[in-house]
């Protein structure tokens, strides 16, 4: 497959925003005091707040409503689409799937399980590492059984399928980590991937060694139709290949390039397999930068001229939230055909006002209605496209610009340029993060078993810069964040400290003041033997009270966070204690932590487990 930087045939035209009018300042107005009428961790009554079309509209506004329930993360849709679903645990013994309905917003109790959804809403999947094995309960039927594994597992659209890894992550063979999840140490050997492919309920099980030391993603079809033929695989096909996407066929063992970049994020596949989309970074040729959309078959490959959150409506239709060029800016929703590459945006913010928080949101099966995580009041908030609407042609994206921030925050971002496909994204938070639990006892042991930095994924060797004006205290400290690292006493007292730099310092000494935007270092990796081919970022901390106390990054830097993830994994990334499942799910929700005390986060019921 060649790489032939096809941009799309959409016209985006000349035209920029729509002026804010007095249609949409009634709109927003009306949204505001809705949400300004609830008192604080009041609970949302569950009765929807359309915001509509002016009369007169040939067709209707997308209309919003507010669900009731709030503090809630990755909500997903029922397989029929009648139901919005999350876990809860509002009260002790009532925990498990609760339901909102997305009429009526309101809320009951659908039972007592939990898990993954799989094959098309009508599975639900819960690894057991304790039972080394994972329980599925078919939804249909209200059939269960169990898998041999407790590694992550893949079913096919139909439900009829099912493959996973036979060695778990960072284990020789197994997938290496996903974002999140965060790495660091050796580097494990370089082996191809073995995995099981076999029927939903483990039948006629059968081992395969995959072509790439990577992840598998989701079941195709064949090109010639027949279905659940081939798997959808990322990763590397040798120790210093660039990562790419295959479609390996487990009939005869073809193997059919998708994609390849120095670094690939957000692989997903359509509904049906058809499709896949990713975003492509960091390449010699910056064409290559960006979002892309793929046929399976090989058939066609597209980059999209914009950069976002994004998911499949249906088949070939993908729908996008593109980065917005500040915190803000109300999102825009865009349509993008994948087959012509036709663009349009769906909701005008100066009509539709919302903002969706850490890219938590999900499509309903058919593409009608949307579900998303309120940046705004941290409700559930449902958003239905009315039949008819056309996306809006002639408009131009939003633009992103420099950090996208609000300038309400003291310090600057510790780079020249905004989260992009070309530059960097955030790749792990600050907090509970499912990589912070999943290394408790022992990388993060020191910081009560949490992630103490928000690590910024980047290309090895881009510039750092000083956050705030302040003085370097130390140059390859005794900080960890190996190999190297630089630390600045701020003029607030804080310290600021970057981990993971590919060289010592080349651009400070210590007793130097610094000002902000001041190169201090160069970012690197994580992964010894430290050659940037692994998991190249920077570890950021900000540490308060001398070294004692870390705190949140993202509460004290001037970013447009909500967006900084581009949008490639979807939903929070956070740890979930099913005994309290709203605490800590936030990107600034999260603890201050005091080196050396107890783990906070050895919960009974952690999820994923």
């Amino acid at each position: 497959m060649t790489h032939s930087g096809q941009r799309g045939d959409e016209d985006n035209g000349s035209g920029g925003r729509r002026t804010d009018g007095a249609r949409g300042q009634r709109r927003r107005a009306a949204l505001g005091a809705l949400a300004a009428g609830l008192p604080a961790g009041a609970a949302f009554p569950p009765v929807a707040a359309p915001v509509a079309g002016e009369p007169g509209d040939a067709v209707p506004a997308p209309d919003l409503a507010r669900l009731g329930a709030e503090g809630i993360v990755q909500p997903f849709w029922s397989a029929d689409g009648s139901r919005v679903l999350f876990y809860d645990q509002p009260a002790p013994g009532q925990g498990g799937t609760w339901a909102a309905d997305p009429v009526s917003g309101a809320v009951t109790r659908e039972g007592p399980d939990w898990g993954v959804p799989a094959a098309r809403g009508t599975l639900v999947v819960s690894p057991r590492p304790a039972q080394r094995d994972t329980a599925v309960l078919h939804l249909p039927s209200g059939r269960r059984w169990t898998l041999p594994t407790a590694n992550s597992t893949v079913f096919s659209p139909d439900g009829t399928v099912v493959a996973y890894p036979l060695a778990a992550v960072e284990q020789p063979g197994g997938a290496p980590p996903a974002p999140a999840q965060g790495t660091s140490g050796q580097a494990p050997p370089f082996v191809l991937t073995a995995a099981i492919v076999s029927g939903a309920d483990a039948q006629g099980a059968r081992g395969v060694e995959l072509p790439v030391n990577g992840s598998i993603l989701a079941w195709l079809p064949a090109p010639d139709g027949t279905p659940n033929a081939r798997l959808l695989l990322s990763g590397r096909r040798a120790p210093r290949d660039d990562p790419s996407i295959v479609a390996y066929d487990l009939r005869d063992g073809a193997l059919a390039e998708l994609g390849r970049a120095r670094h690939l994020a957000g692989v997903l596949a359509s509904p049906d397999g058809a499709w896949v989309a990713y975003v492509a970074m960091w390449n010699a040729d910056p064409a290559q930068d960006g979002l892309w959309v793929a046929r399976t078959d090989g058939g066609r490959r597209r980059r999209l001229d914009l950069v976002g959150s994004y998911r499949w409506a249906d088949e070939g239709r993908l729908l996008v939230l593109p980065v917005r060029a500040s915190a803000a800016d109300g999102h825009e929703l865009w349509q993008v055909e994948a087959d012509s590459g036709a663009a349009g945006r769906l909701t005008d913010p100066a009509r539709t006002p919302f903002r969706v928080a850490n890219a938590d949101w999900e499509v309903s099966p058919g593409g009608r209605d949307v579900v998303f995580v309120s940046a705004d009041d941290r409700g559930l908030w449902r958003l239905t496209l009315p039949a008819g609407l056309s996306p809006a042609s002639g408009i131009a994206p939003p633009a992103p610009q420099g950090s996208g921030g609000t300038g309400d925050r003291p310090y600057r971002i510790p780079f020249a340029a905004g989260a992009g496909p070309a530059a960097w994204y955030a790749g792990q938070w600050y907090g509970v993060t499912t990589g912070g639990y999943r290394l408790r006892s022992s990388v993060y042991s020191q910081g009560q078993g949490i992630h103490f930095g928000v690590d910024l994924t980047c290309p090895c060797g881009t510039e750092v810069l000083a956050v705030a004006p302040g003085r370097v205290v130390a140059v390859d400290g005794d900080y960890g964040s190996a190999p190297h690292n630089v630390v600045l006493q701020l003029a607030d007292g804080n310290l600021a400290v970057y981990g993971h730099l590919v060289e010592r310092s080349r651009h400070v000494v210590v007793g130097q003041p610094v000002q902000p935007g001041q190169v201090v270092g160069h970012t690197g990796d994580s992964v010894s033997p430290y050659d940037c081919t692994h998991n190249p970022h920077v570890h950021l901390e900000i540490r308060r009270g001398g070294r004692a106390v870390a705190t949140n990054p993202v509460t004290l830097l001037d970013a447009n966070w909500d967006d900084a993830g581009l949008g490639a994994y979807p939903g929070s990334r956070f740890q979930r204690d099913l005994d309290a499942p709203r605490r800590h799910q936030f990107l600034d929700d999260q603890p201050d932590i005091r080196f050396g005390g107890p783990i906070l986060t050895n919960f009974a019921r952690p999820w994923p487990p």
